[in-house]
């Protein structure tokens, strides 16, 4: 059986892996023991990424892990990704993704909050469309248009673990004060847990050797069909 330390290093690997792929250049990744838990952050002051010949923006990594009540799998306590203006971070970020597994009532255990105001996006945005490094590139004309933060997409999950209205009202209700009918808390738990049910279904289908894997550790016996297991959909669970 792995120990939290050997499973938090894979980790750390793992994170190392995708971020210096990303850079082009290595950048080191390290667990380091919290008492019973370890935090997988990079070995820097902050991750640097050019964007053109002028811009750079900072990344900030950092999650706080243990192992699960198995003690078999690494189980993520909270996880901040924070994107910052400049070569350092410094300051609020742009944005940041977090998880956090024990949240409060009332709020979502995976979220993001946007920092910035629109002008910083916009000067980020333009810098890149300038240096024609954008994606979405844009006509000397239209920098403006381009430069839209409206226009930036930010990824929420993909196509089976994105949120749903019910997630959008209940932000509505906790952030913001609306005050919800009488049948609002009903409806919420039904309609969250047939969403869900549906959404571990076709996730199931998508990757049916997991679902094999984890039922089998659950103790149930699982054939395989006369015709043969069905494959895994990898460009299903690859898809952005």
């Amino acid at each position: 059986m792995s120990t939290l330390e050997e499973e938090s290093a894979a980790f750390a690997r793992r994170i190392s892996d995708a971020v210096s792929s990303f850079i082009g250049q290595t950048v080191p990744f390290k667990a380091t023991s919290s008492g019973s838990r370890f935090v997988v952050s990079d070995d820097t002051d902050g991750i640097a990424i050019p964007i053109g010949e002028v811009g750079t923006l900072a990344l900030e990594v950092n999650y706080r892990c243990e192992l699960d009540g198995a003690g078999r799998y690494l189980k993520v306590l909270n996880s901040k990704v924070a994107v910052y203006a400049g070569s350092r971070p410094k300051g609020d970020p742009l944005f940041r993704y977090e998880y956090v597994h024990d949240q409060g009532d009332g709020l979502p255990a995976g979220h993001l909050h946007v920092h910035a105001h629109r002008d910083q996006f916009t000067r980020v945005m333009t810098l890149a469309a300038v240096s024609g490094v954008s994606r979405r590139q844009a006509a000397p004309d239209s920098e403006l248009e381009a430069a839209r933060m409206s226009r930036i997409h930010f990824p929420t999950g993909g196509h089976r673990f994105r949120p749903t209205i019910e997630d959008v009202l209940q932000m509505i209700e906790e952030e913001f004060g609306a005050k919800p009918g009488p049948t609002w808390r009903g409806v919420l738990r039904t309609n969250r847990v047939q969403w869900r049910r549906h959404q571990t279904g076709a996730a199931v289908r998508d990757c049916p050797s997991e679902a094999v894997r984890v039922l089998e550790e659950l103790g149930y016996v699982v054939s395989a069909p006369t015709e043969g297991p069905a494959p895994d959909r990898e460009d299903r669970l690859a898809a952005f």
